[in-house]
């Protein structure tokens, strides 16, 4: 079986939260045959509290890289695929694969492009941190704006603090609740990436869209890559 490896610390609980969901697609592909704790993938955790400076990209963009880069060289040589719990952190993908881990590494651009394909969709919309939804430089996902209608929040900085507010107060804070659900009622687009590995956090039933994880997309992936 292969090994997994997961880059956390921005936040470190969305890393506890993708493990969690890596652990319950494991068992979904297994069904019946899985008997338990020896059935369960082997997985390595490196959480590096220095990589919430990413919060600041484009301030920190050289430093970020500089802690990165170490980490996932360090986690490579005992992995064969890993990925990054962290949407603003996977802008560093070219990087990675420019220092030779084209192949182990898993990124959040390549999973949403495969939902998106797989169901043929249109126009999308996604929420994240402040580099992601500017849609920029500093965004992994900037290049689907070449291909497909893609929506994000007008407001940038009250997404920006809501992801501030759930590293702060956690996502079941009713205030937390309260400003995404305006967040999502003022998108246009059914279909809403949430970009963010804090946002899946958030403690919420809202019918009116269809809100996709990222981290259960890559916590699926991953799975898959085990067998």
């Amino acid at each position: 079986m292969k090994k997994i490896g997961i880059i956390t610390g921005s936040g470190p609980e969305a890393g506890i939260d993708l493990w969690q969901k890596i652990l319950i697609e494991n068992k979904a592909i297994l069904k019946d045959k899985f008997q338990g704790d020896l059935d369960a993938p082997n997985v390595t955790i490196f959480s590096v509290p220095q990589l919430g400076y990413s919060m600041e990209l484009e301030k920190n963009y050289d430093l970020v890289w500089d802690i990165l880069k170490k980490e996932v060289e360090k986690i490579s040589l005992f992995v064969d695929y890993f990925a990054i719990a962290c949407n603003t952190l996977n802008v560093y993908e070219n990087k990675i694969e420019e220092i030779g881990y084209k192949d182990k590494f898993l990124s959040t651009l390549d999973v949403v492009k495969d939902y998106i394909q797989e169901f043929n969709l249109e126009q999308i919309a996604i929420i994240g941190a402040l580099p992601v939804i500017e849609m920029k430089e500093f965004s992994v996902f900037s290049s689907l704006n070449k291909s497909f209608n893609v929506e994000v929040p007008k407001d940038f900085q009250k997404v920006h603090q809501l992801i501030y507010d759930i590293k702060r107060v956690g996502g079941s804070d009713k205030k937390v609740i309260e400003d995404f659900k305006e967040i999502l009622d003022n998108l246009e687009s059914k279909n809403v990436f949430l970009a963010c590995t804090e946002l899946p956090l958030i403690q919420i039933e809202y019918g009116n869209k269809n809100l996709i994880d990222v981290t259960l997309l890559l916590a699926k992936k991953l799975a898959e890559k085990r067998f």
